[in-house]
C-alpha cells in the first residue's frame, strides 16, 4: 500500500470516519479547535510549571507527549515559543507574550480546581441552614463552627412549610424540623428530644407545685400554641390519649407571647423546657405520669447527603444527638423545688 494512502487510512481511523465515505470531508474548525486545546494547555503548562517533565506530571502525562504539542504548536504557526538549553527552557520574547494570553484561559481553570478542592477539604464554603426555632440550630451552628471555623453559614428561621420547600428546592442545605420528615427524596436523623411542660402564672393553685399529674389540668382555662407548633401538636396528643379535656380560650402564634398571656394570669400553656425563657411570673411544672416531648430532626435531602460540608454537618449532629430529653437549666431545677418546699 502506498505510503501516503497508509498515511490517510490512520488518519481516517484516527477521526472514525471511513475513506470510501464519499460524503466524507476533513474537519476543519472543531478538529482543530481540539488540536489548538491540547498544544496551548501542554504551552501553558510548561510555561508555567517551568520545565516539560514538571508539565507532563501536572498534566498525567508522559514527557514525549508534552514535547510533541509543543514542537507541533511551534511548527504548525512557526514561531520559537522556548529556548532550549542543555539542562533548562526560557520564554522567547513571543512566548512570553503567548502565556500573557494563556493565563487567562487556564489560570482561572486552575483557580477553580483550587476552590474546588478546599471546599472539599472544609477550608471554605457556605452552608445554609434552615429552621423551626432558634436554639437546637444554634447550638449546631457553634459545635459546627468550633470544627469549621473557615465555612460561612447562613441561618433561616422560618416555619415548617417554607423550611422544607426550600430544601427541596435547593435553597438551603440542611433542615433542623420539629418532626421526622415522611419522604423518600429526605434524609433525616433525630438529634434531640425536649421535654413539654406546664407553665402557670405565679399566682395559680398549682404554682407552688413542681410537678403535678396530667388529670389535674381538667378544664383548665388553656393558651395554646397554633395547630403546627410542636408543642401543641405533643400535648394534644396527650391530652386525648388521657381522656382528659381543657377550655381553650386563645390561639397565639408566637412562643414569646403565649408566655406573656401566661404571665398575665389569662390561663395555663404548654411549653418546651428547652426553648421557654424563664420569667419571674410564670412557674414551670412537669408533668409526673404522662411523658410529653417534642423532637427535632436534622435532615437534608437524600441526592446532597454525600456533599461535603452536608455530610458534615449530618455527622457532626448524629455524634451530638440526645435521644432522651435534656435536663433542665439549672435555675429551672432551683424554682422548681423552691415550689415545692
Amino acid at each position: 500500500m502506498p505510503s501516503s494512502i497508509a498515511s490517510a487510512d490512520r488518519t481516517c481511523a484516527s477521526l472514525c470516519l471511513p475513506l470510501s465515505s464519499k460524503k466524507w470531508k476533513i474537519p476543519t474548525y472543531p478538529f482543530r479547535k481540539s488540536m489548538y486545546e491540547k498544544w496551548l494547555k501542554a504551552f501553558h503548562m510548561v510555561a508555567t510549571q517551568g520545565g516539560f517533565t514538571a508539565a507532563a506530571r501536572t498534566l498525567n502525562v508522559g514527557q514525549p507527549t508534552i514535547s510533541t504539542h509543543i514542537k507541533a504548536l511551534e511548527d504548525y504557526f512557526r514561531v520559537e515559543l522556548f529556548y532550549r538549553h542543555s539542562r533548562t527552557i526560557e520564554l522567547t520574547e513571543t512566548g512570553r507574550a503567548l502565556r500573557e494570553i494563556t493565563q487567562g484561559l487556564y489560570g482561572h481553570e486552575a483557580e477553580a480546581i483550587s476552590f474546588l478542592r478546599s471546599v472539599e477539604q472544609m477550608d471554605r464554603g457556605q452552608l445554609r441552614l434552615g429552621a423551626v426555632g432558634p436554639h437546637d440550630v444554634i447550638e449546631l451552628v457553634d459545635a459546627f463552627r468550633r470544627q469549621h471555623p473557615r465555612i460561612e453559614l447562613a441561618v433561616n428561621v422560618a416555619p415548617r412549610r417554607d423550611i422544607l420547600a426550600r430544601l427541596t428546592a435547593f435553597e438551603v442545605d440542611v433542615g433542623i424540623f420539629a418532626d421526622d420528615v415522611a419522604s423518600t427524596d429526605v434524609h433525616s436523623s433525630l438529634y434531640c428530644r425536649h421535654q413539654v411542660m406546664v407553665a402557670v402564672p405565679k399566682g395559680h393553685r398549682l404554682a407552688h407545685r413542681a410537678s403535678v399529674r396530667i388529670a389535674e389540668l381538667r378544664d383548665e382555662p388553656v393558651i395554646l400554641r397554633d395547630a403546627p407548633a410542636a408543642t401543641r401538636r405533643a400535648a394534644d396528643r396527650a391530652l386525648t390519649e388521657a381522656k382528659v379535656r381543657v377550655r381553650p380560650i386563645m390561639e397565639i402564634n408566637s412562643r414569646e407571647s403565649v408566655r406573656e398571656a401566661i404571665a398575665l394570669g389569662i390561663g395555663i400553656g404548654f411549653v418546651s423546657a428547652r426553648e421557654f425563657a424563664l420569667h419571674p411570673d410564670v412557674r414551670l411544672l412537669r408533668v409526673s405520669d404522662v411523658a410529653i416531648e417534642t423532637a427535632s430532626y436534622v435532615a437534608c435531602l437524600a441526592v446532597r447527603r454525600q456533599r461535603p460540608l452536608i455530610k458534615a454537618f449530618m455527622t457532626m449532629a448524629q455524634a451530638m444527638a440526645q435521644p432522651r430529653p435534656a435536663q433542665l437549666p439549672g435555675r429551672a431545677r432551683s424554682l422548681g423545688r423552691h415550689r415545692g418546699r
